[in-house]
């Protein structure tokens, strides 16, 4: 059984008002993101009692959620249904480019630039939970790293037919394949923590926080800001 998110959410530990729970009791969740689970029942205030199997928030079995603000996926059938019509709110746009996903900056350092002695040469996307990536303009996949070693870790490189280049690092998992014709809006993975061996899941460190670092190359193979030709539209806002 799956679970969708309606809206941005909050999953908590406890029944009752967001603002009731201490700040490491509750983790943010963005809308669409999708769950597998193994039961689910009524609780208190109107909320359900979740049971997690894949991923598990925070890695931790048990939450509460408001109810109108998440769906029951019984049948693969709702599930595909259920991504398409993602799918497609993300393919609305008249732009060559869509931001691969709604999420908050990771903050200045985590924006193209200089940081740390480097070039950090794309934006991270940063979430609680490993959310559904899709693609930021049509192109053919170019090249996949399906394996977390690696600073990138999990990766998709996909190319458009004008030369210019989106790229995809720290994937959880991969749902495209090379050679594969892929359009604006696609699902092409989930957004993880992979990187040097492993996941960026575990509740000790090791590999990533949760984030999409998102990279674009232009036909000569440089580097550019995403941020100057993706849309100004709130979709990744810039935290401190």
């Amino acid at each position: 059984m799956k679970l969708k998110v309606l809206e941005h959410t909050i999953f908590k530990l406890h029944p009752v008002a967001s603002e009731a729970v201490a700040y490491n009791e509750k983790i943010s969740v963005y809308c669409d993101t999708i769950f597998e689970i193994e039961s689910y029942s009524d609780a208190e205030d109107n909320h359900l009692r979740v049971n997690f199997l894949s991923p598990k928030p925070k890695n931790m079995t048990t939450w509460f959620v408001l109810a109108h603000q998440v769906k029951l996926l019984e049948t693969d059938e709702e599930l595909t249904a259920s991504r398409s019509v993602s799918s497609a709110s993300f393919s609305a746009s008249n732009s060559d480019w869509i931001w691969p996903m709604t999420g908050t900056s990771m903050g200045s350092v985590a924006e193209f630039g200089y940081a740390r002695g480097r070039l950090h040469a794309g934006v991270d996307i940063g979430g609680y939970t490993p959310d559904e990536c899709y693609a930021a303009s049509d192109g053919v996949v170019d090249y996949i790293k399906n394996d977390p070693s690696g600073a990138e870790g999990r990766a998709i490189y996909i190319k458009r037919s004008n030369g210019w280049e989106h790229v995809y690092f720290h994937l959880q998992s991969i749902g495209v394949e090379v050679g594969e014709t892929v359009t604006q809006g696609q699902f092409i993975g989930v957004r993880g923590g992979s990187g040097f061996g492993y996941e960026g899941l575990e509740i000790d460190g090791g590999g990533y926080s949760i984030h999409l670092h998102f990279e674009v190359h232009n036909p000569d193979g440089e580097k550019i800001d995403p941020r100057s030709i993706l849309p100004d539209d709130d979709s990744v806002p810039i935290v401190a």
